[in-house]
């Protein structure tokens, strides 16, 4: 409970009765939580936030966890009880490096829930989609779906493209994620639109980083205003209003 506390209010095992409740990152819970959990557990009652009677549960427990409890356990950091308590049915879930075949499933499911809440109804292009399903993801899951809800914050157009991508310092095709070593796909590339890609996505970080501001985008990318208002016209990017140059000023 807590201070100023003065009716019972519902937690998550009461409204969990009689289903699944899922605790994700469980190795991360404080000791003093993981004994209230384990007093949950063993008695299957809980108090109210707030209340002061005891109710019975039924829920199931699911936990998910990154990290290896057995080595938490005897470090002191997880509790030997509830560890025993939790490991009934352990399933190891693979990396996605490899499960690959997962990846364009959890892509499009991402691409779904992303576009609707930034109500952009989006498609990812056929080299977009083969670029995010070659990555190796040493993230896993959540990676992939910060590379998904970045592309769609980036896209302009009704489809995700290569452009879009956060990592587009990597080459189509390529597998490394190292922009200082980037390597050329065995059935080679199109050099030309590839740097114009890399070239609009600077552009676009630079006004982001710089908050819209075209002149402190400008100094970040360490051209002259001129020459960044040249390139936002080329790329279709610059605002009405102003101007750009005919020529560009290096």
């Amino acid at each position: 409970a807590f201070t100023g506390a003065r009716e019972a209010r519902d937690g998550l095992f009461v409204r969990a009765d009689g289903g699944t409740l899922f605790i994700d990152e469980i190795g991360e819970m404080p000791l003093g939580m993981q004994a209230k959990l384990l007093r949950v557990i063993q008695e299957r009652r809980v108090r109210p936030l707030g209340g002061v009677q005891e109710e019975a549960v039924d829920v199931r427990l699911v936990s998910a966890t990154h990290k290896d409890l057995s080595t938490l356990v005897h470090k002191g950091e997880f509790r030997q009880d509830l560890f025993y308590r939790l490991n009934v049915i352990r399933i190891h879930i693979p990396p996605l490096r490899e499960r690959p075949e997962d990846i364009a499933v959890l892509a499009r499911h991402f691409l779904q829930k992303h576009s609707d809440l930034q109500h952009k109804p989006l498609e990812f292009s056929a080299p977009a989609l083969r670029w995010i399903c070659s990555q190796p993801y040493p993230g896993n899951v959540r990676e992939l779906e910060n590379v998904v809800e970045r592309a769609v914050t980036m896209a302009l157009g009704n489809e995700i493209t290569l452009e879009d991508l956060p990592e587009a310092h990597v080459l189509p095709g390529s597998h490394s994620l190292d922009p200082g070593r980037p390597t050329i796909p065995e059935d080679g590339f199109d050099m030309v639109a590839y740097l114009e890609t890399m070239e609009r996505r600077l552009l676009l970080e630079a006004l982001e980083r710089s908050g819209g501001n075209r002149t402190n985008a400008a100094k970040i990318l360490g051209m002259t205003f001129r020459a960044f208002r040249y390139r936002l016209s080329k790329y279709g990017l610059s605002e009405g209003g102003d101007e750009p140059d005919a020529t560009p000023e290096d």
